[in-house]
């Protein structure tokens, strides 16, 4: 009995040590990056900089809340200040089954509006990110190849170049992520347009563990075309609150 067990142990080490030692492939690194944990839910208050070429800023203050359950990820996002955004919502439905929704609500006009087709590929709100870049991105949609490991603010990375299976889903011809090998938090980011410019960069400057959950603190996208950048700093977040599903529908977007 007791050589029974041994054995049986011995073939378990070999495996977890095989599976340990075992190299990801590049569409194993985008679903651990598309299943990272975040939480049941969080809260959050950010403060977005937009910062033109001659060093300008324009600050601006939001609530941003997100729900995550088996069948979508929800992200709901209410403008605080200044006063010209103030009530601008948006709602984004990213379906496990890949299909995404985005709904725009301006106070000014009292619509909401869906975001669809072509201006996915619009800026959100005049900030150098588009609605295409807060989609959650499905893995099944793309494409991926990896390029190698790299060393990123001290953090091993994996390099992962992804680019859409078909050409009108994406503004981008493809893009390079820098993936933390703890976390698969995606803390680099650089964006080629069509004729395989670098048009964009995304850069993570501070990320720890908040209850458990990696986040990322301090953030920015440039637009180096434009010469354009947009700084989000996160004030405060919790995680696991018990969030009211109702925060998380059209009508509530409407509601201010």
């Amino acid at each position: 009995m007791k050589r029974l067990i041994t054995l049986l142990f011995c073939i378990w080490f070999l495996s977890f040590s095989w599976a340990l030692g075992k190299e990801m492939s590049a569409e194993e690194i985008a679903w651990a990056v598309y299943n990272r944990p975040v939480g049941k839910d969080s809260e959050s208050y950010v403060r977005m900089l937009l910062i033109d070429a001659k060093g300008r800023q324009k600050e601006r203050r939001m609530y941003v809340a997100v729900l995550d359950t088996k069948k979508a990820r929800k992200t709901f996002i209410r403008f605080l200040s200044p006063k010209d955004i103030a009530g601008t919502g948006f709602l984004s439905i990213a379906h496990t089954n890949g299909k995404e929704e985005q709904f725009l609500y301006l106070p000014a006009l009292r619509r909401t509006r869906r975001i669809a087709g072509s201006f996915r590929f619009h800026r959100f709100v005049n900030s150098d990110f588009t609605y295409e870049d807060l989609e959650r991105h499905h893995p099944q949609k793309y494409l991926y190849q990896l390029l190698g490991e790299e060393i990123y603010q001290g953090s091993p990375c994996y390099l992962l170049k992804t680019w859409p299976k078909k050409r009108k889903d994406s503004a981008y011809g493809w893009w390079i992520q820098w993936i933390t090998k703890d976390g698969f938090l995606p803390v680099k980011v650089e964006y080629y347009d069509h004729r395989g410019r670098l048009c964009k960069r995304f850069l993570a400057l501070e990320w720890k563990k908040i209850q458990g959950y990696w986040t990322v603190l301090r953030s920015e996208m440039s637009d180096l075309k434009k010469d354009h950048k947009t700084v989000l700093i996160v004030e405060q977040i919790r995680y696991d609150l018990g969030l009211n599903k109702k925060i998380f529908t059209r009508r509530n977007l409407a509601h201010w």
